[in-house]
């Protein structure tokens, strides 16, 4: 039995359609999402502390700078600080093949300095801001955990939080680490 010419494009074309569904979102990724992709920090994450208070609060889909992407809100601040200031805060995303790290922009928290009001850091600024590219993180369950790094010694202090960020192909749902989608 002879396979016809028609049939043969047929095939290439289906092949063709096969191979753009598997490299276009790569493709998308790499060249054409700029915000909300994880970043490489040099060095292992340190053992997990409790030197930490936070909350994450609520991750929601956004646009931001012409692209759909997640923002993640919350506030932290570590306790043993003399200055937040003096630190870089990162969100790390733990699942058990990989850590993903993405920076934390700090944000105005009238409420924190109010809850806390025996802590005598300046806790204006302990809220923080995070964007995550749904796109640019595999589906799967994803542990929220916050990083401090000081500015000028490189010291970290890590703690893992209750909390957890479930991608789904369409969306980035936060949960509490007892939740199953």
């Amino acid at each position: 039995m002879k396979i016809k010419r028609s049939a043969w494009i047929h095939i290439a074309l289906f092949a063709t359609m096969i191979l753009y569904l598997v490299i276009a979102p790569l493709v998308e990724v790499k060249f054409f999402i700029h915000q909300g992709k994880p970043i490489q920090l040099a060095g292992a994450l340190p053992e997990p502390t409790d030197l930490v208070n936070h909350a994450v609060d609520v991750a929601k889909e956004v646009v931001f700078q012409g692209e759909k992407i997640y923002r993640v809100n919350g506030w932290s601040f570590l306790t043993t600080a003399t200055d937040l200031a003096d630190y870089d805060t990162y969100l790390v995303l733990n699942s058990p093949r990989r850590d993903y790290v993405y920076p934390a922009a700090p944000s105005g928290r009238r409420d924190i300095p109010r809850a806390f009001p025996d802590v005598k850091l300046d806790l204006a600024n302990s809220g923080f801001v995070v964007f995550i590219a749904r796109d640019a993180l595999p589906p799967g369950q994803y542990r929220i955990s916050l990083l401090y790094q000081h500015k000028g010694t490189g010291e970290r202090v890590y703690q893992k939080t209750q909390r957890m960020l479930v991608r789904t192909p369409n969306q980035l749902l936060l949960m509490d680490l007892e939740e199953t989608p």
